[in-house]
């Protein structure tokens, strides 16, 4: 067998695995498939969405050697850039918030990047908006310097529509089931799998307290999911079921699966997980693939913390009672979310849980 030889890490990023979940909080019957973003050079799909955003700004000529680049993230995405600013010699700033793990910021400056971090919130407690002013304020100090915008940059999506998508396609299941946040990872890879298995159902999940879909913007835990506002990448039209969690309901999923079966997921991974779980339970669909956005690893500091947990009030939950709250809940259309009654619905009503 010849053993590949890459040009650099940059040409390690994709063609993810994809394992099996066997556990009986499936259905009887039913095949829960987990694609394993977290195989990514920097543990994170954050890596291919960040590749796609510099090989855009290279090709388009507004990056280059010397050249600076500016982005606003919970943290993935900002190690994934600084990585890359290491191969391809830009300089990287990257404008984090008091919500990233220690872990993450360790990260990007060990590439080499200049952290920015955001203290204040915004009028609903979240640190988004304000990341993003900080943006602007610093692209005035930097003449020259680009914005990704990771949240409308088309670049986004459209990388992940041929290349996520394109693998993603390639099993056939009956449900392909992700998280939002800016949306460009979800919405590019249902786009190719909906041209190419136009059957399949895409399951958006995301964590209650964000204003993807609509309703009052709060505070949350979970990294890696949600945002204060629909970002121009999130497209309802190729996504068709809504399923909103709880942190606590995606971190207990996470202490389950690392302990039981030697996963170690992010918080946005707990998401989907559950998401994929609430819709082989609560459907006729006999098979699911789960995209997996990032790893644990992140987070050893955070969500696999217990001192952590209980400064945040959070309880793990039992086999038992993550049973139970998938009995209780629903997966409800996408269409649901722009109607008047939306915003009225409490997350008891809309989430699993």
């Amino acid at each position: 067998m010849n053993t590949a030889i890459y040009g650099s890490i940059a040409d390690c990023i994709g063609h993810t695995p994809i394992v099996e979940l066997r556990d009986s909080l499936i259905p009887q019957g039913k095949r829960l498939f987990a694609k394993l973003e977290y195989y990514n050079p920097s543990f994170s799909i954050k890596d291919r969405t960040a590749l796609g955003l510099v090989k855009a700004a290279i090709a388009a000529g507004k990056l280059g050697r010397g050249g600076t680049l500016i982005e606003s993230t919970s943290g993935n995405l900002g190690k994934s850039l600084a990585m890359l600013g290491a191969v391809y010699g830009f300089h990287v700033i990257v404008v984090i918030d008091a919500k990233t793990s220690p872990t993450v910021i360790k990260w990007c400056e060990a590439y080499g990047a200049k952290l920015e971090m955001v203290q204040d919130t915004d009028e609903n407690g979240g640190y988004q908006k304000t990341r993003v002013a900080r943006v602007k304020e610093l692209l005035e100090d930097y003449p020259g310097a680009i914005w990704p915008n990771q949240y409308d940059n088309e670049d986004n999506p459209d990388f992940h529509y041929s290349t996520t998508g394109e693998e993603v396609a390639e099993l056939e299941v009956d449900a392909v089931v992700g998280s939002v946040s800016t949306g460009g990872h979800l919405c590019g890879i249902s786009r190719k799998v909906k041209e190419k298995r136009p059957g399949t159902t895409v399951v958006a999940c995301d964590v209650d307290g964000s204003a993807v879909f609509g309703g009052a913007s709060h505070p949350y835990l979970v990294s890696g999911s949600g945002l204060s506002w629909r970002g121009k990448n999130t497209d309802l039209s190729v996504l068709d079921k809504l399923c909103i969690l709880s942190d606590e309901e995606a971190i207990s999923i996470c202490h389950l699966l690392a302990k039981e079966h030697g996963l170690l997921f992010g918080g946005s991974s707990g998401l989907v997980v559950f998401g994929s779980l609430a819709w082989l339970k609560q459907s006729s669909i006999r098979s699911a693939l789960a995209i997996i956005p990032d790893s644990g690893a992140n987070y050893l500091d955070q969500i696999y913390n217990r001192p952590w947990l209980a400064d945040h009030g959070i309880k793990i939950l039992s086999r038992s009672e993550l049973a139970e709250r998938l009995r209780a809940g629903r997966v409800i259309d996408v269409k649901q979310c722009s109607s008047p009654e939306r915003s009225a619905l409490s997350s008891a009503n809309v989430s699993v849980g």
